[in-house]
């Protein structure tokens, strides 16, 4: 009996021996996986901050690279001269303008264009406009504008302007529209109205006036409390037109243009101009004329509300002076014209005017309009006009045959492709 106790302590003595041994065992199994995974822990931190840093030193290198790409770009353009053919490339657009109108006299004066009138009863393409413009260097721009119609090709304008010189002027040389009055550097698909005041039809002809010359623009200390003063002086071989009947190469016409710029808020301006051109003509009788301009522009255009709404007023008064082999001849006329926006794509306009034919006062033309525009887009616009032209006119154009009134109902419709949409000039 002694001995199987003894038997049976022993076996309980080294079963727990084996226990004991086997958790000693597993312990350290245990310990070692701790170690194993803090190692693979850190092997992961380490290789995500050697990416990090990867990232980093790609990024600075990027930007390095792109720094002396773009500073080799500009050592290229200003100092060797070198530039991408495609900034070679001036802007090209084109530019329709078509309508439709009907008069009530069929009167030649009314259905053919002249001086006076651009035609009524028919379908007329009154202009197809070809518009290219690019800056030549860093200093001076140049524009050319092609009129093209059933008459041919004729230049618009033409001409490269110097900006930035000494004394805040910049100078423009070649074919231009001159600076003077309200609307004379409007090509004629801009104006708020189909056509042009009759008072600048009867002193400048259909599309205002322009030549082969040079301008000269100064930016004035400001004159009388304005926000902002100019002067232009043109020197130009004027066209032929009602006033200066002259086609002599040396047929110089002098104008001057002042205008004064007031900021009223911050949602409208109002601007003045003075204006006049002199020059000779005729080139038998080298008789002299003048004609002066005084003239008021008012807009207003809330900023937050400008693709809604918006109100241009306008008005001038014209005087002139005209030499003849009988005396001087004094002329006068005026014009108010508004054009309004009323929606995002309705505009609504009207006209008043008087003139007096420059060669004889006693002949006049008072003109009302009124004018509705759809713009489909800024490219796209369609124009629906009335006019009632009221004329005591019995000698047009060295004829002496009466030029009737007439009522008259025109459909105008221009587009524009490119970047030179139908904006002033």
């Amino acid at each position: 009996m002694k001995y199987i106790l003894l038997i049976v302590f022993l076996l309980l003595v080294a079963t727990l021996a084996e226990g004991q041994e086997k958790h000693i065992r597993d312990s350290i199994d245990y310990s070692i996986l701790l170690r194993r995974l803090e190692s693979i822990e850190n092997k992961i931190l380490m290789q995500q901050k050697e990416d990090e840093l990867k990232l980093l030193l790609e990024d600075a290198d990027q930007l390095s690279t792109k720094q002396v790409k773009e500073e080799i770009d500009i050592t290229k353009k200003f100092q060797s001269g070198e530039r991408q053919q495609q900034g070679l490339n001036p802007n090209f657009s084109v530019l329709g303008d078509y309508y439709s109108a009907i008069s009530s006299e069929n009167n030649k004066f009314n259905q053919e264009p002249s001086n006076f009138t651009h035609g009524y009863n028919g379908i007329y393409m009154r202009s197809l406009e070809l518009s290219m413009v690019a800056s030549l260097d860093p200093f001076t721009r140049g524009k050319a504008f092609l009129d093209i119609n059933k008459k041919g090709v004729s230049i618009e304008e033409a001409y490269m302007e110097i900006i930035n010189l000494p004394l805040n002027m910049s100078l423009k040389a070649g074919v231009f529209f001159p600076e003077y009055g309200l609307l004379n550097r409007y090509h004629t698909h801009a104006l708020p109205q189909f056509n042009r005041p009759q008072v600048c039809v009867s002193y400048f002809g259909l599309d205002g006036f322009n030549g082969m010359g040079l301008a000269l623009n100064f930016l004035l200390p400001k004159l009388l409390f304005s926000d902002a003063s100019s002067l232009d002086l043109s020197l130009v071989n004027g066209n032929y037109n009602n006033s200066f009947m002259s086609e002599s190469p040396g047929n110089l016409l002098y104008v001057g243009h002042l205008k004064n710029f007031y900021d009223l808020s911050e949602a409208s301006y109002l601007e003045y101009t003075i204006s006049a051109i002199g020059g000779k003509n005729n080139d038998i009788t080298q008789d002299f004329s003048w004609i002066g301009s005084f003239g008021i522009h008012y807009k207003w255009q809330p900023p937050s509300k400008s693709k809604y709404k918006s109100s241009d007023w306008r008005a001038e008064l014209y005087y002139g002076s005209r030499e003849t082999p009988l005396g001087i001849e004094r002329s006068k006329g005026f014009y108010a014209l508004f054009h309004n926006k009323v929606s995002a794509r309705f505009w609504f306009g009207g006209r008043i005017g008087y003139s007096e034919l420059p060669y004889d006062a006693s002949q006049y033309i008072w003109d009302y309009t009124v004018n509705i525009d759809f713009w489909q887009s800024e490219f796209v616009f369609f124009r629906l006009q009335y006019q009632y032209n009221n004329r005591d006119i019995f000698n047009i154009m060295n004829e002496p045959v009466i030029y009737p009134s007439d009522h008259a109902v025109l459909l105008q419709i221009s587009w524009a492709m490119g970047p030179h949409k139908h904006e002033a000039y």
